[in-house]
């Protein structure tokens, strides 16, 4: 009778908590209640929203999201835990809202990147944001990125050479290839060190890093997570402390040679130490992002060592993991469909006859020239955008059109199902470069396609990423034919997301020998 007893007040004490959180939950976010009661949504519980919805891994997160985008219209709303997220995926709600100033903060949620990245470019708040890009800016001017090419093609020039060990043999996974040659890539341009990550044939900074942005997107959709009381009790933060020790290890690594080269007796720049010597061919004279930082550092009014170390973890990773997925998408893309990759060859063969690209490689002229391997390349990002979801805090009242978004909500942009849908693009599942033909994309809102994002926070290195993909491209292109024995229609292959869109599945693939190719 005691234990019955006991049990009814248990249950009691259970419904009355349940009922008074219920209550806290609907009047502490009354106005924002209010805000969005016109604007469809799935239905949001006491407490958690829709969080439930978003159990799993990072596959069964964005099959989750990509369901809620299929039968609400643009804008929608979902609750998530105590806060609230507008949907937008129409083009012209997306230039109101990416054109904002009332949308220039990232979302607190990034917060949880912090750890690793701490306050650099990709997570900075507004006010840091604009003063750090005004003055990154330069190191992406078009000379310095044409000087960058012929590192591009020296490291594409190496990944082949690599992959002859795969010559008409079976099919393997290619990004165990390109993502070091995009790691030697970017060391060596925008830091100005040489990682040889390619010759060493492994790096523990790629698989760190691809572990941190799977623990932190799983954080993210995990909202009992999101304390740092109850994270750090938990096996992942472990792990994730583990990762953020490689990553920070190759970051500090590189800007202790740096310092060495550039800084010498009284601080003044130098040429180059004998440390940085053996680490960089000594001719190289470019001055890029990590040495202007370097100056700004030094002189101690514009950077702190901290901030030099955010923003160089920041280009690491916008330099590397981004690039390198493309490139895969891109290889999957032609070896699925050989029409294309005849057409891609047709054009390089116009540029460089049948010379080798060890003896005639990619040159900064040449990128021009390559028109269809670029709209192979768009329309790859059309179909596999990188940020397939982005996420802005509103921070005051925004009128999109028909509908005002709140401000204290936060408004996620559904890049992927803009990209994919066919109210804007004619059967968006068929792979067709033509697509991004000049008087084609004349027919087009200009945020149809926006696999950089947009407005005045779009990505910094839009110009750097597209020579770096058409140099390794090509490159490829030039000494192999890419074969895929299961070709799989688009929509069957399975994507995930840790931030960036990735395969569930590892991106395999065969290659044979050009036989036109010169040896």
């Amino acid at each position: 009778m005691v234990v019955f007893a006991s049990l009814v007040f248990v249950g009691k004490f259970l419904v009355a908590s349940l009922l008074g959180c219920s209550i806290y939950y609907y009047l502490s976010n009354f106005r924002l209640f209010r805000a969005s009661w016109k604007i469809p949504g799935p239905f949001p519980w006491p407490c958690i929203g829709s969080a439930h919805r978003f159990i799993g891994n990072t596959e069964d997160i964005l099959n989750t999201a990509r369901q809620l985008l299929k039968p609400y219209p643009s804008p929608f709303r979902v609750w998530f835990g105590s806060r609230l997220f507008y949907v937008v995926y129409d083009p012209e709600q997306l230039k109101i809202v990416l054109s904002s100033q009332k949308t220039i903060e990232k979302e607190v949620l990034y917060e949880l990147f912090q750890p690793w990245l701490g306050t650099g470019l990709f997570t900075a708040p507004a006010s840091k944001w604009r003063v750090h890009r005004k003055l990154i800016m330069p190191t992406f001017n078009q000379r310095i990125l044409e000087s960058f090419v012929e590192v591009f093609s020296a490291q594409s020039g190496i990944m082949v050479k690599e992959m002859e060990a795969e010559l008409n043999g079976g099919e393997f996974e290619v990004f165990n290839y390109v993502t070091l040659c995009t790691l030697d890539i970017i060391c060596e341009t925008a830091m100005g060190v040489s990682s040889k990550a390619q010759l060493q044939k492994s790096s523990p900074y790629v698989k760190s890093a691809n572990r941190l942005f799977e623990i932190i997107y799983s954080r993210i959709f995990n909202i009992w997570l999101h304390p740092d009381f109850i994270f750090k009790r938990t096996r992942l933060w472990q792990e994730q402390r583990n990762c953020i020790k490689h990553v920070h290890g190759l970051t500090n690594d590189v800007i202790r040679k740096k310092k060495n080269s550039l800084f010498v007796g009284n601080g003044k720049a130098n040429g180059t130490s004998q440390e940085d010597n053996e680490t960089t061919p000594p001719t190289v004279t470019r001055k890029a992002f990590l040495d202007l930082l370097m100056e700004l550092s030094h002189e101690g009014t514009k950077f702190t060592d901290d901030e030099l170390r955010e923003e160089v973890d920041t280009m690491m990773i916008a330099g590397n993991d981004t690039t390198a997925t493309v490139n895969c998408f891109a290889m999957l893309m032609l070896a699925m469909y050989p029409e294309i990759q005849d057409k891609v060859y047709e054009e390089l063969h116009g540029i460089y006859g049948y010379a080798d690209p060890s003896s005639v490689p990619v040159r900064h002229e040449d990128l021009q020239r390559m028109e269809y391997l670029e709209r192979v390349i768009k329309e790859t990002m059309r179909i596999f955008p990188i940020g397939p979801l982005l996420v802005r805090r509103i921070t005051d009242d925004l009128n999109i059109g028909e509908h005002t978004l709140a401000k204290g909500s936060s408004v996620v942009l559904g890049i992927i199902k803009t990209h994919r849908s066919s109210e804007y693009w004619r059967d968006p599942m068929k792979f067709d470069p033509d697509r991004f033909l000049p008087e084609e994309c004349a027919k087009r809102h200009p945020y149809c396609f926006i696999p950089f994002s947009a407005g005045p926070r779009n990505c910094l290195g839009v110009k750097y990423a597209m020579m770096a993909v058409k140099a390794l491209l090509a490159t490829v292109v030039r000494k192999y034919v890419l074969k895929k024995d299961d070709v799989l229609a688009i929509e069957d292959i399975k994507l995930k997301a840790d931030m960036m869109l990735k395969p569930v599945v590892p991106i395999t693939i065969r290659i044979e020998k050009r036989i036109e190719c010169a040896s």
